[in-house]
């Protein structure tokens, strides 16, 4: 693994949609980053504020979490058995 200045690093392959790439490496440009490190940043970012990540979707106000919903109460099955009164 390359080493700089006492760190370690690690390549990992990642797979983007043109648009986003493309416009990802504008913004890493824009801000004077290489666009690893601008990726890096923005990871590191969101795992230290551990905010919630919200998707606003197109067509609604409806805001939705990037987490799964908490699991819904299953009802209980009924006993066939007879009981006594």
């Amino acid at each position: 693994m390359p080493t700089e200045k006492g760190r370690t690093f690690v390549t990992q392959s990642i797979s983007f949609h043109p648009d986003l790439l493309g416009r990802a490496k504008q913004r890493a440009e824009r801000l004077g980053l290489p666009f690893s490190t601008y990726v890096q940043k923005c990871i590191e970012k969101d795992l230290h504020a551990r905010d919630p990540i919200v998707f606003n979707e197109r067509d609604s106000s409806d805001l939705m979490a990037a987490e799964d919903p908490p699991p819904a109460d299953k009802p209980r099955a009924r006993s066939t058995s007879a009981r006594p009164r």
